[in-house]
């Protein structure tokens, strides 16, 4: 999936943090954004990712252009995000977690083995070793931010932005 930012712009009452941003990313690359704290990077991959409305100009997705109402069209729309800061719940498992807002329901009941399964299959596939049914509080950060991506890569992110991936890490880890 192709993703191009054509002059956008976001505002905070007076204050301008992104001014005219034009970006392409075209599939299969990796981009980075570089840039002083408070530079706007976040504000942008917020922008992206439908939490923030631009204040001007426009996003497209394979040359159409897109409006997000919020993270959930966007996710629709195939692109994922995993933040500085986690958004997990520590009590939950990692299925419990992956599950939350993409739940599979078989009949009344949640249906976490299916979530199970996706988890296997996307830590087999990138070897990130994650077990389903750890406690989230109970893992290490490196690996509660594998459980972040698995998040976004079950729900079939195309483009996947990660916000200052390395800032919780350990130099082994990133």
């Amino acid at each position: 999936m192709k993703l191009e930012l054509r002059s956008v712009t976001k505002r905070f009452g007076s204050f301008t943090a992104n001014d005219s941003i034009d970006l392409v990313v075209e599939p299969g690359t990796v981009h980075c954004l570089l840039g002083e704290n408070g530079a706007g990077k976040s504000t942008l991959m917020n922008v992206i990712y439908g939490l923030y409305e631009p204040s001007e100009g426009e996003i497209l997705l394979d040359g159409k252009p897109v409006h997000f109402s919020g993270p959930g069209e966007a996710m629709a729309a195939g692109i994922g995000m995993v933040h500085q800061h986690f958004m997990l719940v520590p009590v939950f498992t990692v299925a419990e977690n992956v599950a939350l807002g993409a739940e599979e329901t078989k009949g009344a009941s949640l249906n976490l083995e299916a979530t199970r399964r996706k988890i296997r299959e996307i830590s087999d596939r990138y070897g990130f070793h994650v077990d389903p049914d750890a406690v989230v509080e109970d893992l290490p950060v490196g690996v509660q931010q594998r459980v972040e991506i698995i998040k976004a890569l079950v729900r079939d992110a195309e483009i996947l932005i990660l916000d200052e991936p390395t800032a919780v890490l350990t130099p082994a880890e990133t």
